[in-house]
């Protein structure tokens, strides 16, 4: 996507800007590295670890009904609004509970991460985190969190900010980064879009952006690395210092480098549990999976109208053709181009040597979550972040412009 984006959505295929990197990792490639190269060298000050989707503190949206009936329950407005709180308190700590550290970023992964870096810059996990929830609103809601947080930190030119997160919690970065591109009327259509929902911090954002020139300073101090990001949303290239994509990835049987095994038709279920071609999730969570809640419906086709300008209607050979509803036909059809890489940054695509952890079901960490969870665990956490460093210092400050 070029400067200027505008939020338009990324197409299907995409057409990378650069040529997509690929790498056999193992788990002992972080062994001996220098990472307070992460301070000294790119000037990080602080690193935001942001969960995905199914992770947060209202994942299925439960806190969220309860806060709408209540809006109108009488006397039971008051039980109603604390047992949403109750619930959104309790919520994270039964989904970090039961996910550990697979799919997921834990107080220990934090630590673990601070370990590695040493005092500086500071790790820290995104607080108050988001919902988690799998719809256009939640994550647009975590990019105005994240922006937000960009206005406590107030970085100066010389600071940068290293935001690093799991599956749509990129897509919510490709959102900053058109909020930071920080286009007037494009930033003023995106904040009317969502009305006034959770309006304190939208308000605060929305002051932060009418107060700064476009594009943002703010910008030039954000560095984006992004593991196992659906292809969604678009970037602007004004909005963000440096963008990476870790990709869990592995050539399909159609023998292209950086294009994965197609989601339609579907892959054996062998297959699939085994991650054979890589992180399944990550190539199946692209436009037309969303799932929002009915007390958000408005609101999400308002944002979507937004967020997903510029996503064309595909063409239809027979095997798609008479598959309905349309929402679904056309989902299938972007599924068949077997959309793996991110138009804008580089794509680092990514095959794991076993580390010899196991799940409790006996399989390779690195087929958990269908190919998903690897990029969350803390047997992988110095490898990854030690080709984050490499490729920041391969690539530099980010001059990508189309």
């Amino acid at each position: 996507m070029p400067a200027g984006n505008q939020f338009r959505h990324q197409s299907y295929p995409t057409d990378p800007s650069l040529p997509p990197a690929s790498y056999r990792l193992r788990v002992t490639d972080g062994n001996h590295v220098d990472f307070s190269q992460l301070h000294a060298q790119e000037g990080v000050r602080e690193v935001v670890l942001v969960h995905g989707t199914f992770m947060g503190n209202d994942p299925f949206g439960v806190s969220a009904v309860l806060q709408s009936f209540a809006r109108s329950a009488g006397p039971l407005k008051t039980p109603l609004l604390k047992l949403a709180d109750v619930l959104r308190e309790k919520m994270k700590t039964v989904v970090d509970g039961l996910a550990q550290d697979v799919g997921n970023y834990t107080q220990e992964y934090c630590d673990a991460f601070q370990k590695l870096v040493g005092d500086d810059p500071i790790v820290r996990l995104l607080q108050p985190t988001w919902t988690g929830q799998n719809h256009h609103l939640a994550r647009a809601d975590l990019a105005v969190r994240l922006l937000c947080r960009l206005g406590e930190v107030q970085p100066t030119p010389e600071e940068t900010i290293l935001f690093w997160g799991h599956s749509h919690a990129g897509n919510a970065f490709a959102i900053l980064s058109n909020l930071l591109a920080n286009d007037r009327a494009a930033v003023r259509k995106f904040f009317t879009s969502a009305g006034d929902w959770n309006a304190e911090h939208w308000t605060r954002a929305r002051q932060l952006l009418d107060s700064g020139p476009s594009p943002h300073p703010w910008a030039k101090c954000a560095i984006f690395a992004a593991f196992g990001t659906p292809v969604r949303y678009g970037w602007d290239t004004h909005g963000y210092r440096n963008l990476l994509h870790v990709l869990h990835h592995r050539k399909g049987e159609h023998g292209d480098e950086c294009r994965a095994q197609p989601m339609f038709p579907a892959h054996s279920l062998t297959d699939t549990l085994t991650a054979r071609y890589g992180d399944w999730v990550q190539a199946f969570g692209i436009a037309g999976t969303d799932v929002p809640p009915a007390t958000s419906v408005p609101e999400n086709r308002a944002v979507a109208a937004i967020l997903e300008a510029g996503l064309t209607t595909p063409e239809h050979e027979l095997d798609t053709r008479f598959i309905v509803p349309p929402k679904l036909r056309d989902t299938c059809a972007r599924w068949k181009t077997g959309t793996r890489c991110h138009s804008d940054g580089r794509n680092l695509l990514v095959e794991y040597e076993p580390s010899g952890r196991t799940t409790s079901l006996a399989s390779p960490i690195e087929e958990a979550l269908l190919g998903h969870g690897v990029a969350t665990t803390l047997d992988w956490l110095p490898a990854h972040l030690a080709l984050v460093l490499k490729a920041l210092n391969e690539t530099g400050e980010s001059t990508v412009t189309r």
